[in-house]
C-alpha cells in the first residue's frame, strides 16, 4: 500500500470518527425549552441587567436586557433557553464604563441607586424568585 493511500484511509477514517462525535447517535443530555421575556421595574424596561436562571440540578442559564428590557435566555452562545426544572432567578448588573468595570471587579464600585435598589432585592443571594420550567414559555419579571 502507498503512503497516498495510507494516508487517505487515515484522513476518511478521521472525518468518519469526527462526524461520529458530533451528530452522535441521537439527543442526549439535559433537555432545553425557549425561556425569554421583559424584565421591567414600575413599568419601564431595565436595560442592560443580566437576568440568570440558576436550577437546581444542571447549567444555569443567563441573558442580558436589551433597550426594551427583553431578554432570550442562553444555555450556551449556541444554544437559547433552560434545562427543565425549579429554577432560583435572580438579576446582575455589569456597568458599561470600562473604569465602573474595574471598579466593580475590585469591589469598589458604587452602583446608581435605582440599580442598587434592584440588586439588593433580586441580586443571587436575596432573590425571592423562582420558577418552574416545564416547557418552553414567556417570563416577565416585574420588580419593584
Amino acid at each position: 500500500m502507498s503512503n497516498f493511500t495510507g494516508s487517505r484511509r487515515f484522513l476518511l477514517l478521521s472525518v468518519a470518527l469526527a462526524l461520529a462525535a458530533v451528530l452522535g447517535c441521537g439527543q442526549s443530555g439535559p433537555k432545553i425549552v425557549k425561556i425569554e421575556g421583559t424584565v421591567t421595574r414600575g413599568g419601564q424596561p431595565l436595560k442592560g441587567f443580566e437576568v440568570h436562571f440558576d436550577p437546581e440540578k444542571g447549567r444555569p442559564s443567563a441573558a442580558k436586557t436589551d433597550e426594551q428590557g427583553h431578554y432570550v435566555l442562553e444555555y450556551t452562545p449556541q444554544i437559547k433557553g433552560a434545562v427543565l426544572g425549579k429554577h432560583k432567578v435572580y438579576v446582575w448588573y455589569f456597568p458599561d464604563d470600562p473604569q465602573n468595570k474595574i471598579a466593580q471587579e475590585e469591589g469598589r464600585w458604587k452602583p446608581p441607586a435605582n440599580v442598587k435598589a434592584v440588586l439588593d432585592k433580586y441580586g443571587p443571594d436575596k432573590t425571592p424568585l423562582k420558577f418552574d420550567i416545564d416547557k418552553s414559555q414567556t417570563i416577565d419579571l416585574k420588580l419593584d
